[in-house]
């Protein structure tokens, strides 16, 4: 039910979106593209090196962390879009009432951290 309404975002607007959530000054670090493929290299290096499962592991995640950031997953066909409630509501709602895992957000609470009123 989430985020139909929205209009797209950008990565950087979903953050800003998480800080008002719970009442923070935005900051963000930005880091070059070619970083992902330097550390995914690293890693699959040393894992083929010492033949590590887990390294292994931790060069498909870079990977997958990599197609997530530059892969456009913009629906814009208006029978494409799901969803009554908007991001910045959603992420209001956790700030306010928390929430464990939710495998959709990058927004986790155990107790309110919401913005004094």
């Amino acid at each position: 039910n989430l985020g139909g309404p929205d209009e797209p975002l950008t990565m950087q607007k979903q953050g800003e979106m998480l800080f008002d959530a719970i009442g923070k000054e935005p900051k963000f670090i930005y880091a070059p593209l070619w970083l992902f493929d330097a550390i995914i290299d690293s890693l699959q290096w040393l894992a083929d090196t010492f033949n590590s499962e887990a390294l292994e592991d931790a060069a498909e995640t870079g990977r997958i962390g990599k197609y997530y950031a530059v892969e456009d997953m913009l629906t814009t066909a208006p029978d494409e879009k799901f969803g009554k409630i908007t991001l910045q509501e959603h992420f209001n709602r956790i700030a306010v009432e928390g929430q464990e895992y939710d495998p959709y957000t990058t927004m986790f609470a155990k107790k309110p951290v919401a913005k004094e009123t």
